[in-house]
């Protein structure tokens, strides 16, 4: 079944839409990777607060996408200036989420795909982003796309227990 949808440029009323996904989308995708009590503990409300001040207060440095189907906002991207010490040339896909009912059907791979050409309209000419170490299914999806494991990882202490991470990267060129 084709699924109708749209990727545009997020906008504050995008906000709830944002939380919403990312709470199903982290929760399938983090489970058994994360603590189960800090997953059940998301709360959609607190998130949209969040995202509503950050969608309110567009930042030229990180875009964000919006994916729309069936009405409603089910997925999004940011990317841009990177958070980490890389060589000049280089941005960072800080985040693609996908609420998991659009898994699988083509939706998640035009999100990224529109990313990545977003990447590329802000002068990049390399990309990087972070997976958690232990989430194969998205870890798969980046490598089929050309991305690959460079060797370079993290521990990311926002955590309890620090989640480790992996990134991998592409050249854009």
């Amino acid at each position: 079944m084709t699924i109708d949808f749209s990727i545009r440029e997020a906008v504050p009323g995008d906000a709830r839409d944002f939380a919403s996904s990312q709470v199903l989308a982290w929760r399938a995708a983090y489970a058994g990777v994360l603590d189960e009590g800090y997953l059940a503990g998301l709360n959609v409300e607190q998130l949209t607060r969040g995202w509503t001040r950050i969608l309110g207060a567009p930042d030229v440095d990180v875009r964000r996408l919006a994916l729309t189907a069936s009405g409603s906002t089910v997925g999004w991207s940011g990317f841009g200036v990177p958070r980490d010490d890389v060589p000049e040339g280089t941005g960072e896909l800080h985040a693609l989420n996908l609420h998991p009912d659009y898994w699988s059907r083509g939706l998640g791979s035009a999100l990224f795909l529109a990313s990545v050409e977003g990447l590329r309209s802000m002068g990049y000419h390399r990309a990087y982003l972070w997976v958690a170490d232990g989430n194969s299914r998205a870890i798969r999806f980046y490598e089929r796309h050309g991305w690959c494991q460079d060797g370079t990882t993290k521990e990311d202490a926002r955590f309890d227990p620090p989640l480790f991470e992996r990134r991998l990267s592409v050249s854009l060129g």
